[in-house]
């Protein structure tokens, strides 16, 4: 009953009728008058799904049901609705996503609209000279059949230029399938019903030719046997009883030309057949499906495109899609370690991330992912930025800011692994500058350079003098 009320519904909706429910009826107003010619009645219409609520009984067998079976076989088939939603993007986004470090600087909504089908069959069992209709409605959604009601959600007559039949086809062959399943417990209870009196019925009917075989093939001697008898009791009965006899001694000597009688034999056998298959075809149960409307539904599907901005300069667009039918928005992943996010943090380096996947430079501190953090100083192992790695011309590893130094013989940056200090300036400068000065010690070029011009201007006065 569920199903008819939820079909009747939809259908007075759907011819833009006024519905409402008063108790356990169901008011209808404002009918169209093609309907109202139809059904013979004007609205308004007091329906009751139930007996005795003094109302228009609408269910099996009824009328109304029967009237609008007739209009939508002669109405259009493909009916057109719109959902309309209205979806403040910030607050579906706060229902599964907090955002830590970084908010929404600026939000873009977008749609696109999606399509499913809804279609309404009546189905019409047959048996024993009556019929029983069944309503199933089946909503088919993204290829899958879905619980429906349009109940609750802001429905409009949609736009046919933004319709798209494509999903039909493969909508319809799933409606289908599913509508045999949903059928089976129902024709499974029929046919139990239908199988035990046609099981009884042919018990009856071979018992019935079991007993006229009987009499055909008996004993001969036994048949005369009884024909002595019933002419005795025949001369010795009363008038009253006579006809009786006479009857039942007029089938015996009938019978007994039959004794024998291949052809008669064969006649009663068919006659048998033919009436256990006539039984079987009355106790048999007819099906019949029909397809009385078909309903394309569609609505937006939103795409939010964020720009999120953290601390600094940095900032991020990401696109999120929300369904406000299924009332599901996409799940954000971190990027760093792939888990889903439900507080989102935004890197120095634009990139998303967990808490856990969030460290802090060791130079400027800021805070950066791991993906971010994939230097480290080769000489105290703190983790470095992009910005704040330095690499070294000797060993060309990371160093930090920290560890850098200026060599002081060719003045390129160099770690301080890579240099060694000079004895007498005290400069730091590559192994590779340095040689020994006139008293042993290793100094570097600069030093050594210095001593020996030394030693020249020396020798020059000395000369003079």
């Amino acid at each position: 009953m569920d199903q008819i009320k939820k079909f009747v519904i939809e259908f007075f909706k759907n011819l833009k009728c006024s519905v409402s429910l008063d108790g356990e009826v169901l008011v209808v107003e404002n009918v169209p008058k093609s309907f109202e010619d139809l059904f013979g009645k004007e609205s308004p219409y007091r329906l009751g799904f139930e007996s005795g609520t003094g109302a228009i009984f609408v269910g099996k067998g009824s009328s109304l049901l029967a009237a609008m079976t007739k209009y939508l076989e002669g109405a259009g088939k493909t009916t057109l609705l719109k959902i309309d939603f209205d979806v403040d993007p910030e607050k579906e986004i706060s229902k599964v996503l907090s955002l830590k470090n970084c908010e929404i600087s600026n939000l873009v909504k977008k749609h696109k609209n999606n399509f499913f089908s809804r279609f309404t069959f009546m189905t019409t069992f047959r048996y024993l000279n009556e019929s029983e209709q069944i309503v199933n409605e089946i909503y088919v959604h993204n290829g899958e059949v879905v619980d429906g009601d349009l109940g609750g959600y802001n429905v409009v007559e949609g736009d046919s230029d933004l319709s798209s039949g494509e999903h039909i086809g493969g909508d319809y062959d799933i409606a289908k399938v599913f509508l045999k399943g949903a059928l089976q417990d129902k024709t499974s209870e029929i046919s139990k019903v239908l199988g035990d009196k046609v099981e009884k019925e042919i018990e009856r009917i071979n018992l019935h030719y079991g007993n006229l075989l009987g009499e055909l093939g008996g004993d001969l001697n036994g048949q005369l046997e009884k024909v002595k008898k019933l002419e005795l009791e025949l001369r010795m009965a009363e008038d009253s009883e006579k006809d009786g006899l006479r009857i039942r001694l007029d089938r015996l000597r009938k019978g007994l030309v039959k004794v024998g009688d291949d052809n008669a034999r064969d006649k009663i056998l068919k006659e048998q057949k033919f009436t256990v298959k006539d039984a079987m075809h009355k106790h048999s149960l007819g099906i019949d499906n029909k397809l009385v409307n078909t309903t394309v539904i569609y609505y937006p599907v939103f795409t939010f495109n964020l720009l999120l901005k953290g601390d600094g300069t940095s900032g991020r667009y990401i696109d999120m899609i929300y369904d406000p039918l299924t009332k599901s928005l996409n799940q954000v992943d971190c990027e760093g370690c792939g888990t889903r996010l439900n507080v989102l943090n935004l890197c120095s380096g634009g990139h998303i991330c967990c808490g856990n996947c969030l460290r802090k430079c060791g130079e400027c501190c800021e805070q950066f992912c791991v993906k971010c953090l994939t230097r480290s100083c080769s000489c105290c192992g703190k983790a470095l930025c992009k910005n704040c790695s330095r690499m070294c011309l000797g060993c060309g590893k990371n160093v930090c800011e920290n560890h850098m130094r200026v060599d002081c013989v060719s003045g390129e940056d160099r770690c301080v692994n890579c240099l060694r200090a000079c004895m007498r300036c005290h400069g730091l400068s590559s192994p590779k500058f340095f040689g020994e000065a006139m008293d042993g010690s290793k100094v570097c070029q600069k030093c050594l350079g210095a001593e020996r011009r030394g030693k020249v201007v020396e020798s020059i006065f000395r000369d003079r003098n």
